[in-house]
């Protein structure tokens, strides 16, 4: 037997992104909200396709939700069409995304969320009163604090500073049961990223590995006969 990652039959995930005006700082390469893109893209690539994916997108209040689904090429073309302006609601978006996810029975099968962002929650719901929430429901809240402490942003002829804030998001996940993670580049969200396609798409089972042996064992044998032929004329 071998411990090995299948992917988990329909499981879903939730990205919640932040497009709030912080994310437009230049930071993190291109600037935060495109490097947020291009790896959420590069999560739909690598995850499991049994995997359901949804998308909820917040500034001021989530703007956008799109419920999971299989149809990586409408959660895509949402997720590049995605602008950064106003303020940041994280409890409503995450609140948002538990409700994407549907009623959650003890036989449900798992889903989790993920939530990128860069700044704490400015309005709406307390994110740690939705945490507590999605914990009750068994759906783990991964976080993502994306940024760095020089991070700035122009406004009104202004330069402000957009600092992450990466204690609040951490408290959000481990309420909720999940993970806290930091990225203050690209390569890091990459690897960060990778990380959750493994974790959420993916289970570990013991599968049975002995038929694979044999049938190395018997290419091993012909080659053997075979090898024998030739040096010989004949079988040993």
């Amino acid at each position: 037997q071998a411990t090995i990652a299948v992917p988990i039959e329909r499981a879903s995930v939730m990205l919640v992104t932040d497009t709030s005006g912080s994310m437009n700082a230049a930071d993190v390469t291109p600037d935060r909200l495109t490097a947020a893109k291009q790896a959420a893209s590069r999560f739909l690539d690598r995850v499991p396709d049994a995997l359901q994916t949804g998308l909820v997108a917040f500034a001021d209040g989530p703007h956008t939700v799109l419920r999971p689904t299989q149809d990586r090429v409408q959660v895509e073309s949402t997720l590049q069409a995605l602008r950064a302006d106003g303020g940041t609601a994280t409890g409503d978006a995450l609140a948002s995304a538990l409700n994407a996810l549907g009623a959650r029975e003890p036989d449900s099968p798992p889903a989790a969320i993920v939530l990128l962002s860069d700044g704490a929650s400015q309005t709406g719901r307390d994110p740690a009163e939705v945490a507590r929430e999605a914990r009750a429901a068994n759906v783990p809240i991964y976080t993502v604090a994306l940024g760095t402490a020089g991070g700035v942003v122009e406004a009104g002829g202004r330069i402000l500073s957009v600092p992450p804030d990466p204690e609040a998001l951490a408290e959000v996940a481990r309420i909720s049961g999940g993970r806290a993670f930091a990225a203050e580049d690209a390569d890091a969200l990459d690897e960060v990223y990778e990380t959750l396609g493994s974790r959420i798409g993916t289970k570990k089972e013991k599968r049975e590995v002995s038929a694979g042996f044999a049938a190395a064992g018997l290419l091993a044998l012909v080659g053997a006969a075979a090898a024998s032929l030739r040096w010989r004329g004949r079988l040993p």
